[in-house]
């Protein structure tokens, strides 16, 4: 058991970059090995596999969906001359001093007059 903790003791931390952490992460997925079993061949922490698991592949996810929002490109849209009145025209409901400019369901206008 003594051996073991002077074996810990001796163990190099080892800081890697983002790029070499992806690169890590990558490489045990197309490896087809188990997390414990890549971590024990490449010598590093199943710990820190799996801290960097979680904070790297959140990542990816959220840029994958930037890039996937950014694909979607942009819609022309044509401007109309505003003419001042898009209060007045835009008024969906007037019940007595009460007035809605957006459309909502019926059961929020039974809620009010109720």
């Amino acid at each position: 058991m003594e051996q073991n903790q002077q074996e810990a003791h001796k163990k190099k931390r080892t800081y890697r970059s983002a790029e070499q952490i992806e690169k890590c992460l990558n490489d045990q997925a197309q490896s087809g090995l188990t997390i414990k079993a890549y971590c024990e061949a490449n010598g590093m922490s199943e710990k820190n596999f799996y801290r960097w698991t979680k904070k790297y592949r959140g990542r990816k996810v959220k840029r994958r969906k930037r890039n996937q929002a950014a694909k979607a490109g942009f819609e022309k849209i044509e401007v109309v001359q505003d003419n001042g009145l898009h209060l007045r025209s835009s008024l969906f409901a007037e019940i007595g001093n009460l007035r809605i400019y957006k459309e909502v369901p019926v059961e929020y206008l039974k809620a009010l007059l109720s």
